[in-house]
């Protein structure tokens, strides 16, 4: 991998949403952190007050609210035609994961069609959702805020993290060792792991 005149290194590499669960884990822990935050505001409204009910209700709407995330995560993967594809640009202050041009024509159909049916059906949250997806095309790590790298070599993932934003960036296995010294190097704060 060679930076171009400018000092910015491209590459574009394609997920397999089948054989990398990375995104699908991404979603589900999204999700349980929300339910969390969810079930601790309700513990504070009923004076952490709850009893066995409370618990099992709660535990099967946790499984049904993962098993809800599951199947839309294959339903979009099937859409999706089992691929995702990035395009990634890195130089010495940053880089930036953007959608490749055919994913976010489809991406941005898809959000506005979700988005219509939350206005159709009046439910603000589907608006929301189906508004960040139309509007999103892209994700911006810049290397002096990043507290955390995770290197997933199994997965070609990169995992980026500045407090509760996260970026994932993908590189095949030629580039993977480069792209991942690369990135420690201009992380100054960035404590470092591999799984």
């Amino acid at each position: 991998m060679k930076p171009d005149e400018n000092g910015i290194y491209r590459w574009r590499h394609s997920v397999n949403l089948y054989r990398n669960p990375g995104i699908l884990w991404l979603l589900c822990k999204v999700f349980s952190w929300i339910f969390v935050g969810v079930i601790v505001f309700e513990m504070c409204l009923d004076g952490f007050e709850f009893g066995l009910s409370f618990v099992k209700w709660h535990l099967v709407a946790y499984a049904g609210m993962i098993a809800i995330v599951t199947v839309s995560y294959y339903v979009y993967a099937l859409i999706q035609g089992g691929r995702y594809t990035w395009d990634f640009e890195m130089d010495e202050k940053g880089v930036n994961a953007v959608q490749a041009p055919d994913e976010m024509k489809r991406n941005k159909a898809l959000g506005l069609a979700v988005a219509a049916m939350g206005v159709a059906t009046g439910n603000a949250t589907q608006m929301g959702v189906g508004a960040t997806v139309a509007s999103r095309n892209g994700m911006y790590s810049e290397f002096e805020s990043v507290g955390t790298v995770k290197a997933d070599r199994r997965h070609n993932t990169i995992h980026i993290r500045n407090g509760l934003f996260h970026n994932q960036i993908f590189a095949d296995d030629e580039d993977f060792d480069f792209v991942l010294e690369y990135i420690v190097a201009h992380c100054p704060k960035a404590t470092t792991r591999h799984f």
